[in-house]
């Protein structure tokens, strides 16, 4: 006696008819066809999960009678196969619709991929209920058999000169994609953050348009081999880069930072803000370091002697070895001030000290060792006795004790 498999019933997706003419089944099998408008692949697996078939969409499989779950790009129907009938499943397809170069995905209702494509080619899958994702923005996808649901994501770019790269973050500032300025990126319709050097603005994409956020572009002219900082109005440093490299930011009022002088500048959309520093540069004979400091006495940076530092244009005071000089800074020029040094001549190897006219020693140094100091009236102490030395700017002074 053969024992008959009761098939479940038609349910909208799969249903049951005769098979036609001429199929290549094997006596005593049922077929089963996946209708798909996409050229894809499906599998058949059985009721312990194991893939028993697979077949390109559109053609028929053999399959003993039974009961199976059919596979096509991730998504699954259950089904059954039964002697002599074909079990035709109807699949719908999803179509994102978009301009860039990019992949999405289709996710179940527990958020597991099921399958990927480019934009602009769809996927067909069995009827039901789907998130599609795109650069980690999402939108859910009801599909029908026999239909195909085209979505059109709108884009999002950051198109100025500079040679960065910007992030889109959602409304809980988690970042999603990034792209480097001027390449656009897909993502569906809603509310964005767009962040390019921490400076953020909101943007609201909407199906199919495309969505450029404003910038502009900041260069820092500098003749020194340094780096500059923006701030934010709070004092929070946005980002840094060489002098003379442009960085890209939204609208809006900061300030820039070079060796701690600051000054503040509006950036405009389309519009490119430049900021030319000054370089001052105390030059000497000897291995040691100056430093600038402002109005306060606060030091602002320092370097070898004769090197030179970049400064907003403004007057300072150049220190070395605890004698300050007034230096002025000009935007686009460099200031050059010369030292003098000084060196007592005598044998042994003693220290000798410089004092200013009020008696308050500045520095000490070994005998025969020179020290550099700003060109003025000194006097020079070796042991108990002292005597007065005048230095001029460039010149050296030995005092042969």
């Amino acid at each position: 006696m053969v024992t008959c498999h009761k098939a479940l019933p038609p349910d909208g997706v799969c249903s049951y008819e005769p098979l036609p003419a001429g199929a290549q089944v094997p006596a005593g099998q049922g077929g089963i066809q996946v209708l798909a408008s996409t050229d894809a692949y499906f599998a058949v697996r059985d009721t312990t999960g194991k893939q028993t078939a697979s077949e390109h969409v559109n053609a028929i499989t053999p399959v003993p009678p039974g009961d199976y779950q059919v596979v096509l790009n991730g998504s699954t129907h259950s089904t059954s196969a039964q002697s002599k009938m074909l079990t035709k499943c109807k699949t719908g397809a999803v179509l994102v619709n978009g301009k860039t170069d990019e992949y999405y995905v289709v996710l179940d209702s527990a958020t597991r991929q099921l399958a990927s494509a480019h934009v602009a080619s769809a996927l067909s899958l069995f009827p039901g209920s789907y998130t599609v994702r795109l650069n980690n923005s999402d939108v859910g996808a009801n599909l029908q058999a026999g239909a195909l649901l085209e979505l059109k994501p709108g884009t999002l770019n950051v198109d100025v000169g500079t040679d960065e790269y910007y992030a889109v973050l959602d409304g809980a500032t988690r970042q999603l994609a990034s792209s480097h300025v001027g390449r656009a990126l897909g993502v569906f319709a809603g509310s964005y953050l767009v962040r390019i050097n921490n400076s953020d603005a909101k943007a609201e994409v909407r199906t199919g348009e495309s969505t450029n956020v404003p910038a502009g572009t900041l260069v820092v002219h500098g003749s020194t081999d340094e780096y500059y900082a923006v701030m934010n109005n709070a004092g929070v440093q946005l980002a840094s880069a060489h002098l003379e490299k442009p960085l890209a930011f939204v609208p809006g009022t900061y300030n820039v930072k070079v060796n701690n002088t600051t000054t503040p500048v509006t950036m405009v959309s389309g519009v490119t803000t430049e900021v030319k520093t000054g370089a001052v540069v105390l030059q000497g004979s000897t291995d040691e370091y100056y430093a600038i400091i402002d109005s306060a006495g606060t030091q602002l940076a320092s370097a070898h002697l004769g090197r030179a530092l970049s400064l907003m244009p403004g007057a300072y005071r150049a220190k070395l070895n605890n004698i300050a000089m007034t230096v002025q800074v000009d935007a686009g020029h460099s200031g050059e001030y010369q030292s003098g040094s000084l060196t007592v001549r005598t044998a042994g190897s003693d220290y000798y000290a410089v004092l200013d006219a009020s008696g308050t020693q500045l520095v000490s140094k070994q005998v025969n060792q020179p020290v550099s100091v700003p060109a003025g009236k000194y006097s020079v102490r070796l042991g108990n006795n002292s005597r007065p030395a005048t230095v001029t700017a460039g010149q050296s002074v030995v005092l042969n004790w």
